[in-house]
């Protein structure tokens, strides 16, 4: 979920957050800089860095052509090889079948809209709940949206932003530099960070900072002091649950689990490379592979991969729309630009668990859904959802949507990938026009 912004994680348009979390394949996604969406590694970037490899999801090699999105590399879905009508090629697999170039068509459409929108993104403005990040500056405005309580200097070009209570870090991927922010104690800094920062998380104060082209994950506390881990090539998301840190590297589909005391990696499982979005909840982690079309399930417990989802044509972005209860278990929201649908989706669950629940919806003569998603009039590439309120963006057309189990309604049009946030008390959204934050109450 690659929101762009989520209390503990990057603002995707590019998640989260994530920050939430943005990509937002045009993300902060996020989110996540990555989206968002841009490919919310939590892809909140927003421009475009020569030299930077990018991400053939279908081939696993990675491209010499600079990527796009502040330096975070934009996902290239489709292998891009095309046999004309009528040639034969021995070194080229057959034709798929109808439903596979439907899929195919719907990858390679969304990776054009990609790429048309993420180098817009350059010099963005990123919200992060009541925080405006803009180059050179950073804004804390009041919930009511209106009136500044404080501003200081800020980085040249904000790709990613990462929120707590009282602490905001935003990041610039293309300057290898994070500003971060007290708002307690007004103070201010700086720091020169490893190469390409694409997502962080705040944990007890201490800012955890994955940088993808330094293979790290760097820990920097409140007063300053500074550790770092390596982790497997082309990092893209971190999230935390139950104590511990969940990173995923897309290169080699590799996720690693990390302690905070000690500062370290205690588990590891091989899962499918090139994800576009993960999750978690307290059970399991949940990796969207859109060339698969399905989301690949990882048990926390055991560490171990434990299946994988159908979902859709070409799912994008990820958010946990509800937890597990005693008649369901996780339900997942996960964006199909490609069917123009939000598709509700139960996580996952034991055996013994989906034999109780059936047993109890038996007895009360319950159906699980009304239906098992919602449709929108454009392809909608991120999901973000907010307690019981749930929302979609369109990344390509700026559209804003609130959703339920049966219809969707419009709730801002024109909106810029990373310039809006969704809070538990409203809907922040940064006007360029009139250059000041609004916001809609939810």
């Amino acid at each position: 979920m690659r929101p762009l912004t989520r209390p503990s994680a990057t603002l995707s348009p590019l998640r989260g957050e994530r920050a939430n979390r943005t990509p937002n394949f045009a993300s902060g996604e996020r989110v996540h800089g990555t989206p968002h969406h841009a490919s919310r590694e939590r892809a909140d970037a927003g421009a475009t860095r020569g030299g930077v490899g990018t991400p053939n999801y279908a081939s696993g090699e990675r491209a010499d052509a600079g990527a796009t999105r502040g330096g975070v590399g934009t996902p290239n879905y489709a292998s891009g090889e095309r046999v004309e009508a009528g040639e034969k090629r021995g070194d080229v697999a057959p034709r798929p079948a109808c439903g596979e170039r439907v899929r195919e068509a719907g990858v390679r459409g969304f990776l054009a809209i990609t790429l048309l929108v993420a180098p817009a993104l350059l010099g963005q403005t990123v919200v992060g709940g009541t925080w405006v990040a803009q180059r050179g500056s950073l804004q804390r405005f009041d919930r009511s949206g209106t009136n500044v309580t404080w501003s200081t200097a800020g980085v040249q070009t904000p790709t990613a932003i990462v929120t707590s209570n009282d602490r905001v870090a935003v990041i610039d991927a293309l300057a290898n530099e994070v500003r971060i922010a007290d708002w307690r104690t007004k103070q201010a800094a700086t720091l020169t960070t490893g190469e390409t920062p694409v997502d962080g998380i705040f944990i007890n104060s201490a800012l955890y900072l994955l940088e993808r082209d330094a293979r790290a994950l760097e820990r920097i506390g409140m007063d300053g002091a500074r550790a770092s881990i390596n982790v497997a090539a082309d990092p893209a998301f971190v999230r935390q649950v139950n104590g511990m840190l969940y990173v995923y590297s897309r290169r080699d589909g590799v996720l690693q689990e990390i302690t905070t005391a000690p500062f370290a990696i205690r588990r590891s499982v091989r899962v499918a490379p090139f994800a576009s979005d993960m999750e978690v909840d307290s059970r399991s982690a949940y990796l969207v592979d859109p060339r698969g079309a399905n989301i690949g399930v990882v048990t926390l417990a055991t560490m171990k991969t434990s299946g994988k989802i159908d979902a859709g044509a070409v799912p994008i972005d990820l958010a946990l729309a509800s937890t597990g209860s005693a008649l369901t278990a996780t339900t997942l929201a996960i964006a199909d630009p490609s069917g123009k649908r939000v598709w509700l989706i139960e996580g996952s669950q034991s055996i013994s668990q989906a034999v109780a629940r059936g047993f109890l919806r038996g007895l009360l003569g319950l159906g699980l859904f009304g239906g098992n998603g919602s449709q929108f009039p454009t392809g909608v590439d991120r999901v973000i959802v907010r307690g019981s309120r749930w929302y979609a963006y369109d990344s390509s057309s700026g559209t804003l949507y609130r959703f339920t189990k049966k219809k969707s309604t419009v709730v801002a049009k024109n909106v810029a990938p990373a310039a809006f946030s969704v809070e538990n008390d409203g809907i922040f959204i940064w006007n360029e026009a009139v250059r000041r934050l609004q916001r809609i109450d939810p």
